[in-house]
């Protein structure tokens, strides 16, 4: 117990030392000449970069929403057909401007399909506006984007064309090589590429003079310029009527005339959809009066005829009240029609959703119904919002939501509306036909010429009126067209005058280089500090320690966790066969060898080398028992894909025995014993005296019995564990573990904590086609730990036997006093 106590005593002694401030300065001092170095060089970079960049520039547009809410005189002389609506809010603008509909719209208007450019010093340069040549594009092969073709010209005629890039298509990666001389105007053709390059006369082109050639996906052209347009609210978006675009640019001329266009294209959008209804209607009337128009001419054809045919120029007093009357009849007739044809019309709309947004203003038809007409217009109202909201929200947006259950409200509600109005005017229909029966039998006692004259001068005087009232409402829809004026005006165009400079600014691009540099050299002085108490070298390793060191263990480069099934002619499989030789001569004497394997802190690799050793001690046709020690923090399990329960602390608790914990994995020759379940207090289940019983039994089943054990350097566990050990082997990790941690090892030894203790350094960097079996060499022979290894088995172990005497010089000597290391 006091042995223990003075290990405790130890290990809470050793908590890393910090970097101190005046270590700090004393390394400055000491590395002033890296710290000079790195900040000229941070200056030079600096300034060959502000020689060699392009400037970028800050642009700017401001958008006014008009909020009178007037509309002109002439609309209110046609208030029923108005469609000015209250401005939406400035946040739904904002969402609009930045919409990639409008954007794309705008790329649409440019044709951006390709661009020109050319090297400048390091960069290139973009020249549009100043395009060396047009380019035709043929119509049999799609263009490849984004490839950057170059065009050099040879001549005043003939110029060369070349590509060497290596592209991702949809068939995968495609390496574009080819070259061509040929003349302007002649089509160059092949899988990738199908255009004609043609001389510009107005801009002249250098012959030698190298241009590239890219042609631009416009969707994703119009996405990056989304991505970087800047558009917000000037002032508090509640009080504020303006609009600000902003972009930063290294071509200023483009992307000017690209913010100007934008904003062109966002006022013309607002007044489209302004407009939408008028158009509606105008081609609703239109429709109408291609039918009237032809049945008018036949009519009036059919009524000249007949009265030339007769020489019936007049009608009688009493044929004449006739007609008045079925004049009349005929009229109310046409009107409600009319009518019921649009409220058919109507009803399809809202039986169709798609169809909503075409829905004609009632009063355009004649129907003088306030209360419909104010639903439809509503309806229009509701869906126009929805649409300009839909731009920025999401589908799940509560404002979207709650658009959407108002918009079927209202077409509930209309769809009820329309068909009590269809159900009203067919009714008034039936009457109608009530009074024309009425007429009819008057008309019926007239003479035969007389009766023929009425009916064909109703059918004109009938078409002919209608015709009237049709013309006379489209010129009311087109004077309500006409009418309508933007919601909006560009107050500030962009201009390349106005433009602000941003950078590159000598001073600022000099400061931060210079910072840059020392911060460099300050940071390479400290990772320089913090790593120097990490162990690098084997050989000092070796040389501080004082048990022996069994082997090294090479760097997983492999993502797997079993790299000796997995890759058995690797490296790192050899570095296992290597310390398994090890092992099986220093434990030769012993039979159910109990291995207990060690880490002084997490992150060594303790989990990972137990494993893999268990393996190759497996595949060596060894009965390996495999038994998570690490009750705290279990690792195994998973990694054999077992379950973690029950196991060795259940055992230990007295819930299970030994041979429901034990369980077979699908590695030939391994057993594995899981953590089990979780415990608060896992030292005192350890050190209860079932696990010297547990080992007792479980040796005469195997060959190997093989612990891993929780960090010996954080928690009392493994020290339990390694007391019932036949050997307790260490790990330390080449660029992970510390200095002390040696000291503590040969604390750990000295003191008696554990019995047999050896060391194996995890993580050496093995060079190139290094090991005898490797995936990288196939050679016959290479080298391990200083030991040539070769085909004769038995050369290969005395040659490790004889290494081993002299790496266990200590060992050795611990054999031959035995009583003290049981002490």
């Amino acid at each position: 117990m006091e042995t223990n106590n003075t290990f405790n005593r130890y290990v809470q002694n050793q908590e890393p030392e910090g970097i101190s401030l005046k270590l700090v300065k004393s390394k400055i001092a000491k590395n002033w000449l890296v710290f000079a170095l790195l900040g000229f060089a941070g200056l030079v970079l600096a300034f060959g970069y502000y020689k060699i960049a392009p400037p970028y520039y800050r642009i700017s547009s401001t958008i006014l929403i008009k909020n009178d809410g007037k509309s002109s005189e002439i609309n209110n002389v046609f208030r029923q057909l108005s469609v000015n609506k209250s401005n939406p809010a400035i946040q739904d603008q904002v969402g609009v401007l930045k919409s990639y509909t409008l954007n794309f719209k705008t790329m649409q208007y440019f044709n951006w399909r390709y661009s020109w450019f050319k090297k400048d010093w390091f960069v290139e340069k973009d020249l549009y506006g100043n395009d060396p040549f047009d380019v035709v594009e043929g119509d049999s092969v799609m263009q490849t984007e984004n490839v950057k073709v170059s065009v050099k010209p040879i001549s005043d005629t003939e110029y060369l064309l070349k590509c060497n890039e290596e592209v991702t298509l949809k068939s995968g990666k495609v390496k574009m090589d080819f070259e061509q001389k040929l003349k302007f105007g002649e089509l160059f053709k092949n899988k990738y590429f199908e255009f004609t390059v043609n001389k510009r006369s107005e801009n002249p082109v250098n012959v030698g003079q190298t241009y590239y050639l890219i042609f631009n996906n416009i969707n994703q052209l119009a996405l990056r310029y989304k991505e970087k347009l800047l558009v917000k609210p000037v002032g508090a978006a509640d009080d504020s009527n303006l609009i600000l675009l902003e972009l930063v640019t290294s071509n200023l001329s483009r992307d000017v005339d690209y913010l100007n266009q934008l904003g062109k294209i966002y006022i013309q959008f607002g007044l489209d959809e302004k407009n939408r209804i008028a158009n509606n209607t105008i081609k609703f009337i239109d429709d109408q009066i291609t039918g009237v128009d032809r049945s008018l001419q036949l009519a009036g054809d059919k009524f000249t005829n007949f009265r030339s045919q007769n020489r019936t120029v007049d009608l009688g007093s009493e044929a004449s009240s006739v007609v008045d009357k079925m004049k009349v009849i005929e009229t109310e007739r046409s009107n409600l029609e009319m009518k019921l044809e649009y409220y058919k019309n109507l009803k399809f709309y809202l039986e169709n959703r798609d169809k909503n947004k075409d829905l004609v203003a009632p009063s355009l038809v004649g129907v003088t119904d306030d209360a419909l007409n104010s639903k439809v217009l509503k309806l229009n109202d509701l869906f126009t919002k929805r649409e300009v909201l839909s731009y920025t929200a999401q589908e799940r947006n509560p404002v979207l939501i709650q658009l959407t259950n108002e918009i079927e409200y209202t077409q509930k509600t209309l769809k009820e509306n329309v068909e009590n109005l269809i159900s009203n005017t067919n009714v008034e229909l039936q009457n109608l036909n009530e009074r024309q029966r009425t007429v009819n039998s008057q008309l019926s006692r007239l003479p035969k010429t007389e009766q023929d004259l009425i009916g064909i001068k109703r059918n004109f005087d009938l078409n002919n009126e209608l015709y009237t009232f049709l013309l006379q409402r489209r010129a009311e829809a087109e004077i309500s067209k006409a009418s309508n004026n933007p919601d909006a005006q560009i107050l500030d165009p962009t201009d390349s005058q106005i433009a602000v400079l941003i950078g590159p600014i000598l001073l600022i691009n000099l400061f931060i280089g210079m910072f840059g540099g020392l911060c460099i050299a300050l940071a390479i002085v400290v990772v320089k500090e913090l790593s120097s108490e990490l162990l690098t070298d084997i050989e000092d390793i070796t040389k501080r320690l004082d048990v022996a060191v069994v082997g090294t263990i090479s760097n997983n480069k492999h993502n797997t966790e079993m790299p000796v099934i997995v890759y058995p002619r690797s490296a790192i499989t050899e570095s296992f066969r290597g310390l398994r030789l090890n092992l099986d001569h220093f434990l030769k004497s012993i039979s159910g060898k109990v291995l207990s394997v060690h880490s002084y802190v997490s992150g060594e690799g303790k989990s990972f080398v137990t494993f893999n050793l268990a393996l190759i001690f497996a595949i060596g046709k060894k009965k390996v028992l495999l038994i998570d020690g690490d009750l705290r923090k279990s690792r195994l399990h998973s990694i054999l894909n077992q379950d973690s329960e029950p196991g060795l602390s259940d055992y230990l608790d007295g819930k299970n025995s030994i041979e429901e914990i034990i369980k077979t994995t699908e590695i030939e020759n391994l057993w594995f014993v899981p953590a089990g379940s979780t415990h608060e207090n896992s030292a005192e289940l350890l050190n209860n005296g079932l696990i010297k019983d547990f080992l007792s039994k479980v040796r005469e089943q195997f060959d190997y019995i093989i612990f891993d054990n929780a960090p010996i350097g954080l928690v009392y566990d493994p020290v339990i564990t390694g007391m019932y050990s036949d050997l307790n082997l260490v790990l330390l990790r080449l660029n992970y573990s510390k200095g002390e941690e040696i000291d503590a090892i040969n604390k750990i030894g000295h003191d008696g904590i554990l019995k047999r203790v050896v060391v194996a350094v995890n993580g050496k960097v093995q060079p190139k086609g290094h090991g005898y079996y490797t995936e990288e060499s196939k050679s016959e022979m290479s080298k391990i730990d200083g030991i040539t290894m070769s085909n004769d088995r038995q050369e290969v172990e005395s040659s490790v036997i004889g290494r081993i005497k002299t790496l266990f010089n200590k060992g050795a000597e611990a054999e031959e006093a035995p009583e003290e290391i049981e002490k």
